[in-house]
């Protein structure tokens, strides 16, 4: 009988560090289908960056063997991403430990190698692994959004490993596992017809889009007209839709997306990433105050204003408040899915079959106004045989 047995492999390891690549050492045996990320950062008691989220601290997060075959790699914010496109729901922003620090926060970086957490068919051996390691990049003097100070440097992160181990007879040998990796970043130009050519052998499950701009607008929107996916030069064009009707695709398929996080501190007038893009609604509550409330003043992207308001004497801008927020929107952290199964019809995408195989992107005439990278990231099936370097 196939059970799971879920294992804490590393607890709250930190280095001394301000800046840092920690490897954090991963089960040498066993069958890992999903595991979990628990990062614990202490953010500045200034109020002035009301969303301490761990994309302003950590740029990339890889599982590999040895430090150095990579078998995904990814921002923390893709993982979080794939994880709501996989099961529906956002993963833990800014919990508050009860009886802890108020100014520690915790969030939860789920690394899923197949389509459910427990998947008995995609799934690694690790037994076949090489000093198999989850290594994160992070630096605790990153700015976020609005330029603010995050983090206190005085405080090194921690870092927990949570593992779901399959164990016991019966299970079946894995068809590979889900790998996720960035393949492309750049800066679009204006009316650019960007093609990035989908290489390689391996089935593709899902390519991820990542417009990762923080304007107050639509910003996801702006950035890119038309996106294209089209083989043999363009005999074959499975996919073609202009961005408002991969919006509706996208929520017509997913449904609305809900993100919650409890934040120490923070004050009135200051800018926050709301981690959705495509706001349909947002709200913020002051739990423990009884002569406050706050709003969040914004548009349709993902920036928004925290405003407090006092009984008293009206909007407040230098009370430092503990706030929970939450957020409906489309997007979570601007970044769009083409899914092979839900949007095409077919299991995997082979880019060898009608090869040539591109992505393309039309962006918008206005798209070099905006600073942000336009990130592509690629979710292949890679076997334990196929591992790259």
């Amino acid at each position: 009988m196939v059970r799971i047995r879920p294992q804490v492999i590393v607890d709250a390891k930190f280095t001394e560090h301000t800046s840092y690549t920690i490897n954090l050492e991963l089960p040498k045996s066993g069958k890992l289908s999903t595991l979990f990320l628990k990062v614990a950062a202490k953010t500045t008691t200034t109020g002035n960056c009301p969303s301490p989220w761990m994309k302003y601290l950590i740029s990339s997060i890889s599982v590999n063997q040895g430090g150095q075959s990579s078998l995904c790699a990814a921002p923390p914010e893709v993982f979080q991403a794939d994880y709501y496109y996989k099961t529906g729901m956002m993963p833990q922003f800014g919990y508050q430990r009860p009886g802890g620090d108020g100014a520690i926060v915790d969030e939860i970086i789920p690394i899923m190698f197949g389509e459910k957490i427990n998947d008995p068919e995609l799934y690694i051996d690790l037994a076949k692994l090489t000093d198999p390691k989850l290594s994160v990049t992070y630096n605790l003097g990153e700015t976020d959004h609005s330029g603010q100070t995050v983090w206190n440097t005085e405080y090194y992160p921690r870092f927990t490993v949570l593992t779901n181990l399959f164990q016991g007879p019966g299970l079946p040998p894995a068809k590979g596992f889900e790998s996720i990796r960035t393949t492309e970043s750049y800066a679009p130009a204006n009316s650019e017809k960007r093609k990035i050519q989908l290489k390689g052998t391996m089935p593709i499950t899902r390519l991820y889009a990542q417009a990762d701009t923080l304007d107050a607008d639509e910003e996801w929107l702006h950035l890119v007209d038309k996106y294209k996916l089209w083989g043999q030069n363009e005999e074959w064009i499975p996919f073609e839709l202009e961005a408002w009707q991969y919006t509706e695709l996208i929520r017509h398929i997913y449904g609305i997306c809900k993100a919650e996080a409890y934040i120490a501190y923070a004050k009135g007038g200051q800018q926050i990433d709301m981690i959705i893009d495509r706001m349909i609604g947002a709200s913020v509550h002051l739990p423990l105050s009884a002569t406050e409330m706050a709003k969040l003043k914004g548009a349709a992207g993902r920036m928004a204003e925290l405003e407090s308001i006092t009984m008293s004497s009206g909007s407040a801008t230098t009370t430092v408040n503990q706030v929970e927020y939450n957020f409906q929107g489309l997007l979570p952290w601007s970044i769009a899915p083409i899914d092979m199964p839900k949007m095409l019809g077919i299991d995997t995408l082979d880019p060898t079959v009608k090869a040539p195989v591109y992505l393309q992107l039309n962006h918008a005439v206005n798209a070099g106004d905006y600073t942000s990278l336009m990130k592509i990231h690629t979710q292949d099936i890679l076997t334990q045989g196929s591992i790259p370097v």
